[in-house]
C-alpha cells in the first residue's frame, strides 16, 4: 500500500468513498451522517494545492484518504475515511501514522479532530492512537466554531466529541 499526496483525478474516488462510508452510520443509529455529503471539489483542490490531502492506494486504487487542516493554532484531522470494502486492514492507521509523522517533523504540538463518541470504530480507535476527549469546558474557540458548523448541518453534538493528541517528540 502506498500513502501519497492526493491529485485532482483522485477526488471522484474520494467522493465515492465518502458516500459508501456514510451508509455505515445508518446501521449504528446515525442516519444524519448518510446525507450524501462528500468532499467538495473546491475544498479538495485547495487541500491538494497546500499538500493537506493524502490518499492510500492499494493495487492501483484509492481506498482511503485523510484531509488535514488547521483549527486555530492546532493541526486538525478534518476527515479520515476508508472505503468499507478495505476497512480493518490497517489503512486508516497508516494514514494517521503519516499525519502524525508529518506533524512531528513539522514541529506541531498537538493534533485535534471531532468524531462520533458513540460509534465503536471512531472514538475508541482514536483513543488507541493516543487521542483524548477534550471536555467542553476546555474547548478552544475553533472547536466551538466546528461544533456550531456541524450542528447547523444536522449533526447531533450530544453524541460527538472533540479529541486531542499531544504529538510525541
Amino acid at each position: 500500500m502506498l500513502i501519497r499526496l492526493a491529485a485532482a483525478d483522485d477526488v471522484a474516488r474520494m467522493q465515492a468513498i465518502d458516500l459508501a462510508s456514510g451508509a455505515q452510520f445508518v446501521e449504528v443509529g446515525h442516519p444524519e451522517m448518510d446525507d450524501g455529503d462528500c468532499i467538495r471539489p473546491d475544498v479538495a483542490a485547495g487541500a491538494i494545492a497546500d499538500g493537506r490531502l493524502l490518499v492510500a492506494v492499494r493495487s492501483g486504487e484509492v481506498v482511503g484518504y485523510v484531509h488535514v487542516d488547521r483549527c486555530d493554532d492546532e493541526l486538525c484531522v478534518a476527515q479520515i475515511t476508508v472505503d468499507p470494502s478495505a476497512q480493518r486492514c490497517g489503512i486508516g492507521s497508516r494514514l494517521m501514522g503519516r499525519v502524525l509523522a508529518d506533524a512531528r517533523r513539522n514541529g506541531e504540538a498537538t493534533v485535534v479532530l471531532s468524531t462520533q463518541g458513540d460509534v465503536e470504530w471512531n472514538r475508541p480507535w482514536y483513543e488507541r492512537l493516543g487521542f483524548e476527549v477534550v471536555e467542553p469546558s476546555e474547548w478552544t474557540a475553533g472547536m466551538c466554531r466546528v461544533t456550531a458548523a456541524q450542528t447547523s448541518v444536522g449533526l447531533d453534538w450530544s453524541t460527538r466529541v472533540h479529541m486531542r493528541l499531544v504529538v510525541p517528540r
